[in-house]
């Protein structure tokens, strides 16, 4: 974690909230890395803010809270995002404190519960959903017949630590959402397995944020002004075919912890042959790891510059990015989710991938032949490049995925 985070959070262990929350239907709820898209000199949270811009066409105003050790909020993001940083730091302290303790069950925090019970009410909010709501937010729900979503915005899986029946299918019903939005039915599958008995929905909505873009709307001002904004800057590019590459971070199986020296290498032998593009995790851009992408800057500089391009791949929305690869390759990254459902192909390196108990954590666009688990090998990664450049396959029929979104909005907006 970056030190920056610590002391962030030692900071606000002393900090007096002064909050007056507005009302509203509607709460969300995410994370400063989920709000990870800069747009009009705001950070706009790609999953959470798509969904509070559907529901302003319905005439519903949405109160969005940033989760703890989050920056971004008032003036600097894009919708109506609060935090109550003090109360939610001394909240985390003591519930790790009491992890120390008594390390075989889970920490809960009737402190952080308090917490999301009063905004809940001074907000006056009946329906919730957000990116990993915890259980003390699910139970303060629940005591007060709110209805709360946990909306996917990554990989869930079998092997998943938050996701999976290991993980969560012990919990008690008020430790868990009323319900699940997810991707893909693979995800869905997932859930189910261990929810079904609990009554809770499992609804395959799509990623919103990815749908806008292949539908592409002319009335939809942020994504023709993206759209025409990557014209604008493309013509930099050489027109060769473009693979893409995405850093996870935290990728400790790496020696240098961001790129490996195969694919390193790789890139810069092919670079006459492909335009190659790299894209920072939004955790190194600003979350928990921004001390990898002051790394990678210098990283790049030594190894990578004038073979390949950062920035553009990086700070441009990511379905545009996509619609503009041939082939995605990545250490461990859910971008190959994102990738299958828009007809790209997508390389994964991490070994741990192809061990048994991790087998399942693609599985679904892996069956389906879209993410190939590979070795990080020069050889191995070009022979698997020069075999599928041109296998581009049709995007993810979505008509289903808009008819239960549509019926969501309608929920929410009621």
């Amino acid at each position: 974690m970056d030190w920056k985070i610590v002391t962030k959070i030692i900071r606000d262990c002393f900090r007096v909230d002064c909050i007056e929350y507005s009302r509203a239907k509607v709460l969300t709820v995410a994370h400063d890395l989920d709000r990870s898209f800069l747009f009009h000199g705001r950070w706009y949270s790609p999953l959470i803010d798509t969904i509070e811009d559907d529901l302003k066409v319905r005439g519903v105003e949405c109160v969005s809270v940033a989760r703890i050790i989050s920056r971004i909020k008032g003036e600097t993001a894009y919708g109506r995002v609060v935090s109550p940083e003090g109360a939610f730091a001394r909240a985390l302290v003591a519930k790790r404190v009491i992890g120390l303790f008594n390390s075989a069950e889970y920490p809960y925090s009737a402190m952080e519960e308090k917490i999301w019970g009063y905004i809940l009410d001074q907000t006056g909010a009946r329906k919730v959903f957000g990116i990993q709501p915890s259980r003390e937010l699910c139970v303060a729900c629940r005591k007060r017949g709110v209805w709360v979503a946990d909306v996917q915005h990554g990989v869930i899986s079998e092997a998943h630590t938050w996701y999976s029946k290991v993980a969560r299918g012990d919990d008690p019903v008020n430790f868990l959402p009323n319900a699940f939005l997810c991707w893909d039915n693979g995800s869905q599958r997932v859930i189910n397995d261990w929810a079904a008995n609990k009554n809770i929905s499992v609804v395959v909505t799509g990623n919103r944020w990815l749908a806008r873009f292949l539908k592409r709307h002319k009335d939809d001002i942020l994504v023709e002004e993206l759209f025409n904004k990557y014209q604008r800057e493309e013509p930099k590019l050489s027109g060769k075919p473009t693979i893409l590459v995405t850093l996870s971070w935290g990728s400790l199986d790496i020696q240098n912890g961001l790129v490996h020296d195969e694919l390193r290498n790789m890139i810069r032998n092919t670079a006459s042959r492909y335009q190659w593009l790299v894209r920072l995790h939004p955790n190194q851009i600003n979350g928990f790891a921004t001390q990898e992408g002051r790394r990678f800057l210098k990283y790049f500089k030594s190894n990578l510059e004038g073979y390949a391009d950062w920035r553009l791949a990086t700070f441009t929305a990511l379905p545009i990015v996509l619609h503009h690869t041939d082939l995605h390759i990545s250490w461990c990254s859910s971008v190959a989710i994102e990738a299958a459902q828009i007809g790209i192909r997508s390389a994964l390196l991490d070994p741990n991938l192809r061990l048994q108990k991790n087998s399942g954590y693609f599985k679904y666009y892996s069956d389906g032949g879209m993410i190939d688990l590979i070795e990080s090998k020069e050889l191995v990664i070009n022979e698997w490049v020069e075999k599928n450049i041109n296998s581009k396959a049709d995007i993810e029929n979505y008509a289903a995925c808009d008819r239960e979104y549509s019926k969501i909005l309608d929920f929410l907006a009621d």
